[in-house]
């Protein structure tokens, strides 16, 4: 039948570009953007694969089985009519701004970042070099020479950054898609830095990933997020799949929740480190 796969699809899937096309029709039927039906199962496949688990499964594994609970759903779904999904040229219906910092239950791990890797300081410093010869939990000036040579200040829409060009211009980029896709939260939008050599809070060990000026922190109608408690603004949530989809990763899956905080995953850090003058 048309909705049959041979082999399975999605993470840690064969996908076979036969099997891999059928799912993505379901899905695109079904109302969830996983891109082109092009075969290639890539990073927003499994988003979509995810998304549409969670309103069923307690722990999305992002994968669609031949004969398994996802694919008979995305078959019953993709069978009954459905309004058109959002897609890049029609932005998702807009949330009342007054709702956005209303704090939501985390999501869980398995349900954001697919395919993403947060990059560790050790990985960090291989790529980069180290920001700077001694940390406290206080910003302290950036001092290795390379690094500051590379950093830039410049307006990304809503506010204006000072990190590392790459990851400005990729945050640039980010900001361009959530102004067309949720201009709403857009118009919300602030920032509580980017570049800021310090621990990671609460450590005397673990150094920021803004002390290389890859990761940024958020404010929604002024309002910063708390750390930690399980919880995150719901706005954060409307525009964490788009940082997903350029390669940031979101920190509401960190062992201590941090959901204002997104920063470069690990292929987009080893992606920059060759561009650096």
């Amino acid at each position: 039948m048309a909705e049959g796969i041979s082999a399975s699809v999605g993470r840690t899937g064969y996908n076979q570009p036969a099997d891999v096309k059928v799912v993505q029709g379901l899905l695109k039927r079904k109302g969830f953007d996983c891109g082109q039906v092009d075969g290639m199962c890539g990073r927003r496949t499994v988003q979509a694969i995810i998304s549409f688990q969670s309103s069923f499964l307690r722990a999305p594994d992002g994968r669609v089985d031949p004969g398994g609970q996802t694919l008979s759903r995305l078959a019953e779904a993709a069978s009954t009519p459905r309004a058109p999904a959002p897609g890049p040229s029609t932005p998702p219906p807009t949330v009342d701004t007054g709702s956005l910092t209303r704090l939501v239950d985390a999501p869980v791990r398995s349900a954001i970042n697919g395919g993403l890797t947060a990059v560790s300081n050790s990985v960090m410093t291989q790529l980069l070099g180290e920001p700077r010869d001694s940390y406290s939990a206080d910003c302290q000036p950036l001092t290795n020479a390379r690094l500051r040579r590379n950093v830039t200040s410049a307006s990304v829409g809503p506010f204006r950054v000072t990190g590392l060009a790459p990851a400005v211009r990729s945050l640039g980029e980010v900001m361009a898609e959530i102004q067309r896709m949720r201009p709403e939260v857009y118009r919300t939008m602030g920032t509580a830095g980017m570049l800021c050599c310090r621990y990671v809070r609460g450590s005397t060990k673990s150094i920021s990933n803004h002390s290389w000026g890859t990761a940024i922190d958020l404010t929604l109608n002024g309002v910063l997020d708390r750390r930690g408690d399980g919880k995150v603004q719901y706005g954060l949530t409307l525009i964490a799949p788009i940082f997903n989809r350029f390669g940031w990763y979101w920190g509401a899956t960190f062992p201590t929740e941090d959901g204002m905080h997104f920063e470069a995953s690990r292929d987009l850090v080893t992606q920059w480190a060759g561009q650096l003058a």
